[in-house]
């Protein structure tokens, strides 16, 4: 999946997007709704999932996302979203935004610079979207799949005296994806056509094991997964999705590989996908550059780039109770540093939280966030990123990414050789286009051995090598802002 995220990066870098994913949106900048001032979202990949605690705007930035784009004039059978779809006034919403409140939208071209447009707030109306360029834009909010057995249509109420029309077989791809993601072998999955005098209606059917249901007698989370999957496959190529928190009702594998069918959807059918979420599973199947985390403090609500829901949330639940909060980049030198501390400090692990947050830039981003709130944060990133001391920025002993400082280092391969009966650089030199991330991953399996094991052996066997006095700079640093 490492390479499919690489894909579909290379198709989105600037020069290539427009002839990929078409006048996608660029960025967003809201001013004036619920509570949101200035607020400017980057899309930095085609799709982006925002999460947060509730009330944060998650749901605010992809309601006005899907509002920027025109009709297409060979739509049928299709209506655009306003502004007003989502921001109703009443006497119990009287201002959901106010005079002047407006949205920046910035658009992909096939020129150097984006086009920017604005819709406006003016008095009763709002002015600015006929200039909107076109798009298929597809809001998948709760009730696209409602159970039918809540909804009591007619397929409920009048089960008995429904004609069956035409069968519309959903696609091997569609079939296919639905089963990876579900964990269930379906032998086939259509929607039948149903009618009762002047109504008519779709009803979803799926064969497995021998048994043949309908939807009636699915559950939510099967059934909403239906859906969203024949949408997706058949809408046309280049659409927008904004989809609400995916994840619901789909156990944890599941909601790994339905994040996986979104790089796929997007790398075959070049959709752009905005959605909010509170699964820390779908954030880290995806891409750094996929995930945004907001926060709101007030009347102000800030854009986190890279940094997850989940990283945040436990470091923020975490800090409170530890003297001092240490980012760092991956698990891998999570264990590296733990493992230096227990060597030469092993006092001070009771009172720090090391806390893997992702990238470089998720290092950054996570220690600023932490020391706004008064928390006492340092980011040690990999050796090959190097210290800003006063950004409370430092960085691993050595010259290389942890992961090719451990086990590329010849007294490592000497020791992992001897112990498992292997050869590691024949087995680095078969592998293909391998990536340091998967040094560990690669070698445990030759070695038939879990890859946290494994890890652990060569990072000791590393720090047997190197000596303490390789890392007292470390530790001195570390003891410092304690």
């Amino acid at each position: 999946m490492r390479d499919l995220r690489q894909t579909i990066f290379q198709k989105y870098r600037h020069q290539n997007r427009y002839n990929n994913f078409g006048a996608c949106l660029h960025s967003v900048t809201i001013n004036g709704f619920r509570g949101i001032h200035e607020l400017e979202i980057n899309f930095e990949y085609p799709i982006t999932a925002i999460s947060g605690i509730n009330g944060s705007g998650k749901s605010t930035i992809g309601q006005l996302a899907i509002c920027g784009y025109r009709k297409p004039v060979v739509a049928q059978n299709y209506k655009r979203y306003y502004i007003k779809d989502f921001f109703p006034v009443n006497v119990a919403d009287p201002t959901p935004f106010g005079v002047g409140s407006n949205v920046v939208y910035s658009y992909t071209t096939n020129l150097p610079r984006n086009q920017e447009l604005t819709v406006t707030r003016m008095q009763s109306e709002w002015s600015g979207y006929k200039r909107q360029p076109e798009r298929h834009c597809f809001y998948v909010g709760f009730t696209l799949y409602i159970p039918k057995v809540e909804r009591k249509d007619l397929s409920i109420y009048r089960a008995q005296q429904i004609e069956l029309g035409l069968r519309r077989e959903l696609s091997d791809i569609s079939k296919q994806h639905v089963g990876r993601i579900l964990n269930n072998h379906y032998d086939d999955i259509a929607f039948q056509e149903i009618t009762h005098l002047n109504k008519s209606g779709e009803l979803g059917l799926a064969s497995r094991n021998g048994h043949v249901y309908s939807e009636n007698n699915m559950g939510f989370g099967e059934g909403r997964l239906l859906y969203m999957i024949d949408m997706m496959e058949n809408t046309p190529t280049q659409s927008l999705f904004v989809i609400e928190e995916p994840e619901t009702s789909l156990h944890e594998d599941a909601q790994h590989h339905l994040a996986n069918y979104f790089l796929d959807v997007v790398n075959r059918r070049h959709h752009q996908i905005i959605l909010s979420t509170h699964s820390n599973i779908i954030l880290e199947t995806l891409p750094p550059e996929a995930r945004k985390f907001l926060i709101r403090q007030g009347n102000q609500v800030r854009v986190h780039d890279k940094l997850s829901a989940y990283r945040a949330k436990s470091l923020l639940s975490n800090g409170h109770q530890k003297a001092l909060n240490i980012c760092v980049e991956d698990d891998f030198a999570s264990h590296l540093l733990a493992e230096i501390i227990r060597r030469l400090r092993p006092d001070i692990l009771k009172v720090i939280n090391i806390q893997p947050v992702g990238d470089t830039d998720a290092v950054r981003n996570a220690v600023n966030l932490l020391r706004e709130f008064n928390l006492r944060t340092i980011g040690i990133r990999d050796a090959d990123k190097g210290s800003n001391p006063p950004e409370k920025l430092f960085s691993l002993p050595g010259t290389q990414p942890p992961e090719v400082e451990v086990y590329r280092d010849n007294s490592v391969i000497q020791s992992l050789n001897q112990e498992f009966d292997f050869d590691v650089e024949h087995i680095f030199n078969i592998t293909a286009e391998i990536d340091h991330h998967e040094f560990g991953e690669i070698l445990s399996r030759h070695a038939v051995i879990d890859q946290q094991i494994l890890d652990y052996k060569a990072i000791n066997y590393y720090i047997d090598n190197k000596g303490n006095d390789f890392f007292n700079d470390l530790i001195a640093t570390i003891e410092r802002e304690l």
